[in-house]
């Protein structure tokens, strides 16, 4: 067990200053003396450098144990005072509206009074889910036992510095020291219950609230796994980017306490390269990295990673001295495309073949645009479906409805009918209400074959999983 485990605050910082002071004279000791040869090395630059880093990190680590102090303080204020501060705040609007109804009944004007405003506004700065998210991160109890006081001594040994600041005390730390800020003298003030875990929106468990955050939106809450999980896939898979859920991005700020600091970089990275329309990639298979539009110069993109030139126009290599050319193997594509009557979208230059429904595409990159001719969806005066594919869409309803029973001539026409009728009134569909469906069914977003239960669109029966329905859709 790490002997550093007991100490207190107090403790490692006069650890810290001794070891600046060490540091100081080492530094003193050791410090060159007049000029050394020309070309020639000297050690004593070397450990100057390291003396020079590691009193930068000691500064840096004091300051936050300072930092933490303050912020345990404040935490240990509010969840002290938090229901005598609720119980004045409403006392303060009780007289308030006493006062403003004393002056109507009187027949007179009520006078203007924007102490309300601030009450209120203090009233939610203290509110219940505010004191429970403080008492859940365990940061107002005995800094001796606080597990994160000397994170960063553990740090040097482990490597896991992230995971020692990102990740909540276990309770079993919580439960060792809640008494230790128990007085004998005093009965414990009480305190409005509230409940200790909620239910994230992706994986369903059961979590502390502390270790949820919200989609600002919606409303709905992801546990530090599942958002992470989001935000990771959304670096692979375009179709989630930007990560969002009922249709609303998630801002990285909004839960940048969950993510760890390399996925956040990640992100950001990421975000500049997807946010590019018609981005140019690197043409060398082995490499294919992005290229940044400040990297094109005269329609040729240059590759930081192996140095190859990439024409943006073609995609391909370079063309020395002449102009891009048909490229004979786009050309080829395009041709194959024109046959089987794919269409393009214009925004990442990607191909997209429609099988059943309307002619609203949605690309997995964002854009929506008409399927006839490409156009952005409502610029054109294309028909919004063909009756081929809407029947094709039609049927594939009924087949499901029907669970593999065999159907008359007749009744399947009308239900055919119907299903129809009812994919061209809500064509537009926005997947606002949602059913479960039970049994094994494959998503028609992701074509991942779910197998006890999968969600249907009440409007337009689109049956999507649980990620597509909050993230993709």
């Amino acid at each position: 067990m790490d002997p550093l485990t007991d100490l207190d605050e107090a403790t490692l910082q006069v650890i810290i200053k001794a070891q600046l002071q060490d540091l100081e004279e080492m530094a003193r000791v050791n410090a060159p003396k007049g000029k050394g040869r020309a070309g020639q090395h000297d050690p004593r630059d070397d450990l100057s450098v390291a003396i020079n880093a590691y009193r930068d990190e000691l500064a840096a680590r004091s300051q936050f144990l300072a930092d933490q102090a303050m912020c345990r303080s404040m935490a240990s204020a509010v969840d002290a005072d938090a229901e005598q501060i609720q119980a004045l705040v409403s006392e303060e609007q009780r007289s308030t509206r006493d006062r403003r109804m004393a002056f109507r009944m009187g027949g007179q004007p009520v006078p203007e009074d924007n102490r309300h405003d601030h009450t209120s506004a203090a009233a939610g700065a203290v509110d219940d889910e505010v004191v429970e998210r403080l008492r859940h991160l365990n940061i107002s109890g005995s800094p001796s036992q606080s597990p994160v006081s000397f994170g960063f001594l553990q740090s040097h040994q482990t490597g896991a510095d992230d995971d020692v600041m990102n990740s909540p005390e276990s309770s079993s730390w919580a439960a060792q020291r809640r008494p230790a800020h128990r007085t004998t003298t005093a009965a414990p003030k009480p305190i409005k219950k509230m409940p200790a875990t909620r239910e994230c929106i992706a994986c369903t468990d059961r979590h502390p609230i502390n270790n949820l955050t919200r989609s600002p939106d919606c409303g709905h809450e992801y546990c530090r796994d599942c958002i992470q999980s989001l935000f990771t896939s959304a670096l692979t898979d375009e179709s989630l980017f930007p990560p969002r859920c009922c249709g609303q991005p998630i801002p990285l700020d909004s839960c940048r306490t969950h993510l760890t600091a390399t996925l956040a970089g990640q992100f950001q990275a990421k975000k500049r390269e997807l946010d590019t329309p018609n981005r140019t990639y690197c043409h060398r298979p082995t490499c294919s990295t992005w290229v940044p539009p400040e990297l094109i110069w005269n329609q040729v993109g240059n590759c930081l990673q192996c140095g190859r030139r990439t024409c943006v126009l073609c995609k391909g290599a370079e063309h020395v001295s002449r102009d891009c050319p048909d490229d004979p193997a786009t050309q080829q594509v395009l041709q194959l495309a024109q046959e089987q009557g794919w269409q393009r979208c214009r925004a990442c230059q990607k191909f997209v073949e429609l099988n059943t429904g309307c002619n609203h595409i949605t690309c997995r990159c964002g854009a929506q645009f008409c399927y006839v001719c490409g156009l952005p969806w409502k610029t054109c005066g294309c028909a919004q479906w063909e009756e081929r594919m809407l029947f094709n869409r039609a049927n594939v309803v009924v087949d499901r409805n029907a669970g593999g029973q065999r159907l008359g001539a007749r009744q399947r026409a009308e239900m055919v009918e119907q299903a129809r009728a009812l994919l061209v009134e809500n064509h537009e569909c926005d997947h606002t209400s949602w059913r479960s469906r039970g049994g094994t069914h494959r998503c028609e977003e992701c074509n991942h074959t779910l197998p006890n239960y999968i969600y249907e669109c009440r409007q337009c029966q689109l049956l999507a999983c649980r990620r597509c329905r909050f993230n993709r859709l």
